[in-house]
C-alpha cells in the first residue's frame, strides 16, 4: 500500500488523530474496499489492461498528439514539456475524458534525454512512452472521491488549487474554490485550477499497477512542486504524501 503500517501509525499520531490499523495489505483491503487481496489484484490488473488498450503507448510528439485530430485531441500539457520530479514524466491532462480514458496520462521522456533537458516548457524530449495515469474529479470540502472498484477512499489525494506557471511549477492558492486575484509577482502564469481529487497509477510489467502519489521508479531530476500542492486526508487532517511501495 502507500506506506507500511508503522509509517501510517507514526503519521496518524503526529496528527493526533489516533492510530490507523493498516497492519497488512489484506486487512487494509478488506476494511477499506470490501475486496479481498486477490480481488483487488484482479481489479487493478484489469484496470491497467483497459487503460493500455485506450491510450497511445508511445508518442513522438506530445504537442502534435493534443492537436485536433491527434490521438489525444482536446488534452493539455498542464506543465508544458517540463518533467515533474516526483513522477519522472510529463503530465498530459484530459479533464473531459470518460472511461476507459483517464483524466491524466504520464509520459516519460526519451531515455536519450537527460535531466538537463527536462525543464524547458516548450522543448520536447520525445519520443515519449506512457508510464502511468491518473483519475481526477473536482474536490469540495466534505466530499468523497469517485468510486473505483477495490480502491479505498484513502488512496485518493487532493491536488490543491493554484496557478500553473510557465516554468512548469505551481503557485498554490490553498482551498480556493474560485480563482483569486492574480498575484503581483514576477511569474508567468499559464492557468489556474480549483482543488481536485486525484489518484496516480504507475504501470508495472507484471500487469499489477502501483497506486502512489510519486512514481516509485522516478529517475530523479525535473521540477519539484510546492510541498502543499498535494496532500492526503487522514482523520480529516492534511498529511503529506507517503513514500511509494508496491501493492
Amino acid at each position: 500500500m502507500f506506506a507500511t503500517a508503522h509509517a501510517w501509525t507514526r503519521t496518524a499520531r503526529a496528527l493526533s488523530v489516533g492510530a490507523i490499523a493498516l497492519v497488512s495489505c489484506a486487512s487494509f483491503v478488506s476494511a477499506e474496499t470490501g475486496c479481498t487481496a486477490e480481488e483487488r489484484r484482479e481489479a487493478l490488473r484489469a484496470l491497467q489492461t483497459q487503460v493500455l488498450q485506450a491510450v497511445p503507448r508511445q508518442l513522438d510528439s506530445l504537442e502534435k498528439a493534443i492537436q485536433p485530430g491527434g490521438p489525444l485531441s482536446g488534452c493539455r500539457l498542464g506543465h508544458g514539456h517540463v518533467v515533474m520530479a516526483h513522477t519522472g514524466a510529463v503530465p498530459v491532462g484530459c479533464s473531459r475524458a470518460k472511461g476507459p480514458m483517464p483524466q491524466l496520462l504520464q509520459y516519460a521522456p526519451s531515455p536519450s534525454s537527460s535531466p538537463a533537458d527536462w525543464l524547458d516548457f516548450d522543448g520536447p524530449d520525445g519520443p515519449y512512452r506512457v508510464i502511468g495515469w491518473a483519475y481526477t474529479s473536482p474536490y469540495q470540502p466534505g466530499s468523497r472521491p469517485p468510486t473505483l472498484r477495490c480502491v479505498a477512499d484513502s488512496e485518493w489525494f487532493i491536488h490543491d488549487a493554484g496557478w500553473h506557471l510557465k516554468d512548469g511549477s505551481m503557485l498554490t492558492t490553498p482551498g480556493a474554490m474560485s480563482e483569486p486575484p492574480r498575484p503581483k509577482l514576477d511569474v508567468d502564469i499559464y492557468y489556474w485550477h480549483r482543488p481536485l481529487w486525484d489518484i496516480h497509477f504507475w504501470i508495472e510489467e507484471d500487469g499489477l499497477p502501483t497506486i502512489s502519489y510519486a512514481n516509485p521508479r522516478a529517475p530523479g531530476g525535473g521540477k519539484h512542486l510546492p510541498d502543499d500542492a498535494a496532500y492526503y486526508l487522514v482523520g480529516g487532517r492534511k498529511a503529506p504524501p507517503p513514500k511509494p511501495t508496491r501493492q
